[in-house]
């Protein structure tokens, strides 16, 4: 990894990514999907399913953060677990759980909540964010690294839910 003088503020990284996170929202809307309230939930009208971006997690201790999404599941976790860890960015996949729904009205509804790491440290380097600040002709810290983020999050994010849609959809 290159060498990081300065340590980033993983917690402030995260919400960079939450806001940047909103460009893929707005296209899911956009498609004309209804929105939920609670944050950046949007309700897939062919599954009739309502998927999330969950708030983004700093992982200091990994230099990095972690990409949440979630959705509701049937019984059959594991095949939907497989799916995922063969799509897009499968080898970023850190966590996977199913769990109960904490809402009192949504009782024995269940959810899968998965996790995929974002390597912001190495992407977030000294260097790196000279050379990005260099190549685009950008003298302001924060606006570099609000591109470099969304250069890299936006694909990966874009590729992960999509598949995520449609492994939620196919399943059985």
């Amino acid at each position: 990894m290159a060498e990081l003088k300065a340590k980033p503020d993983y917690q402030r990284i995260a919400e960079a990514i939450n806001v940047i996170l909103t460009d893929i929202y707005g296209e899911y809307v956009a498609m004309g999907s209804p929105t939920k309230l609670g944050g950046l939930r949007f309700l897939d009208v062919q599954s009739s399913k309502t998927f999330a971006f969950e708030k983004t997690r700093a992982v200091p201790e990994e230099e990095g953060n972690y990409l949440i999404l979630s959705a509701p599941v049937t019984d059959e976790a594991q095949a939907l677990e497989a799916a995922l860890r063969k799509g897009p960015h499968g080898k970023a996949l850190k966590e996977f759980a199913v769990r109960s729904s904490s809402d009192a009205g949504k009782g024995g509804k269940r959810f899968v909540e998965v996790a995929y790491f974002l390597p912001t440290g190495s992407w977030l380097s000294d260097k790196t964010v000279a050379d990005y600040a260099k190549k685009h002709s950008l003298v302001n810290g924060n606006d570099v690294v609000t591109w470099i983020l969304r250069d890299q999050v936006l694909p990966l994010a874009r590729e992960v839910m999509a598949n995520f849609v449609d492994a939620i959809r196919n399943e059985k």
